[in-house]
């Protein structure tokens, strides 16, 4: 885009200046997924089409070791096969940020004009759209993204900037274990790291029990997303408390993976709650049950990060054939599904009532993990291909300024002079923006 073009677009989107969660947020280590460090494919067909611009997408991850970001990574390879790319790639940058800028020198330098996925750390944002900016490429960003820094801000190469409602869904997860507990008894918190997912998810476990009064939450401590640190906590947490300990409330799958062999190797049945949905702990909720001798894992939530790889680079291919988001759409809530053995014990029979998808393990599993097979149809979610008929196949809501707190942006932390830009305030465009996609949103794999 000329120089002039893009100053005349940056002043309509209104913006203005410049304003200086780990891991896939959540998503621990957890000894799935496949151990390669990069993937391509080429094929000779063109993206679209006379006169479209070829889409080269490039996945940015944390780690391969985890199948939370082996199926992102998938899903970027799946819909670049889809809309025809002529290569794609993806690499793991182990969270050390010199490296994942390492990798993204390598990409532009053979032409991938694509980055989908996140910074380990949320101060590696600006960074990322700084080298985008620099090579003509568009950034689709997950989870992590720096304090009172929105794509009005950083300007039209970010494009989209993603995440789950992190505390709504951590209060959906707390609510399934408190109804497996019967609305009472006492459980056991194990949190995440420091930092905006552990929180937000501990505000979410802490709105649910305002829901139900009669459970009581006998210690919490943190672990740091891992296996390991799973098992440590719980193991404390059984020292402790021993018997008392009615049911396990894990900020992760991965420390669930943990509490859950202490809690096998104590024989203690009791319910138990995670989120991401790695294949172990999916499987856990398969085979385990109230009626069992061990831990009966309940359910576990996942943001359907297959999904989220193969949506970012439809995204980038329309943004690079002229598609440009309103201000709603450069920030929204993505939606993400309860996985659970009989969804009907629970669905629509919580206190609070959220509008996400739900499934059995099994057809989870064949979705979330199905590796070139997925039942997504890429070409009909993009708006350049399908202008009057795309279909995200996913819930996606914008995110209002009323609830950047759950972004941990607040007036202690905001910049000295910043001021956020006007188009924010303004509602009317973010009610037609939610109605517009809740409108498109017409096929869900998982419903």
């Amino acid at each position: 885009m000329p120089e002039n073009d893009r100053r005349s677009f940056l002043k309509a989107s209104g913006i203005v200046g410049t304003a200086a969660l780990t891991g896939l947020a959540g998503c621990g280590g957890n000894g799935g997924g496949q151990s390669s460090t990069s993937s391509s494919s080429s094929q000779s067909s063109s993206s679209g089409g006379s006169g479209q611009t070829d889409v080269k997408p490039f996945g940015m991850v944390t780690t391969l070791q985890n199948d939370q970001w082996q199926a992102f990574a998938n899903g970027v390879q799946e819909a670049a096969n889809a809309l025809g790319a002529p290569d794609s790639d993806y690499k793991q940058n182990q969270g050390q940020q010199q490296k994942m800028v390492s990798q993204l020198s390598t990409a532009f330098t053979k032409g991938y004009n694509a980055i989908c996925g996140t910074p380990y750390q949320a101060s590696g944002v600006p960074t990322v759209v700084r080298k985008c900016k620099q090579n003509d490429a568009g950034f689709v960003d997950f989870w992590n993204i720096a304090k009172w820094y929105t794509p009005l801000d950083a300007g039209e190469n970010f494009i989209q900037y993603q995440i789950p409602a992190v505390a709504k869904t951590g209060q959906l997860t707390a609510e399934i274990l408190f109804e497996e507990m019967g609305g009472e008894g006492n459980f056991v918190h194990i949190t995440g790291p420091h930092g905006v997912t552990g929180r937000n998810r501990n505000i979410g476990v802490e709105n649910a029990m305002k829901k139900y009064p009669d459970i009581n939450k006998l210690g919490m401590q943190p672990g740091d997303w891992s296996r390991p640190s799973g098992r440590k906590v719980m193991s404390s947490f059984v020292s402790k408390y021993g018997d008392k300990i009615d049911g396990v409330y894990c900020q992760n799958d991965a420390m669930g993976l943990g509490a859950y062999t202490i809690l096998k190797n104590n024989d203690m049945s009791v319910p138990m709650v995670g989120y991401d949905g790695p294949k172990d702990a999916v499987n856990n909720i398969k085979s385990t049950s109230a009626d069992g001798d061990g831990p009966n894992w309940v359910a576990s939530f996942s943001a359907k990060t297959f999904w989220q790889g193969g949506y970012a680079v439809v995204e980038a291919f329309d943004w690079l054939n002229g598609w440009r988001p309103t201000v709603p759409e450069r920030m929204m809530w993505g939606g993400g599904v309860v996985v659970t053995s009989d969804p009907s014990k629970y669905r629509g029979k919580l206190k609070t009532e959220f509008d996400a998808s739900w499934s059995k393990p099994d057809d989870y599993l064949s979705v979330a993990y199905s590796d070139g097979k997925s039942p997504y149809d890429w070409k009909k979610m993009s708006r350049t291909l399908n202008p009057d008929g795309w279909d995200p196949q996913n819930k996606l809501v914008p995110i209002r300024k009323d609830e950047f707190n759950q972004l941990n942006w607040t007036e202690s932390n905001k910049p000295s002079g910043y001021s956020l830009p006007d188009a924010y305030s303004e509602s009317g465009t973010f009610d037609d923006v939610e109605q517009r996609y809740a409108k498109h949103h017409e096929t869900d794999p998982y419903q």
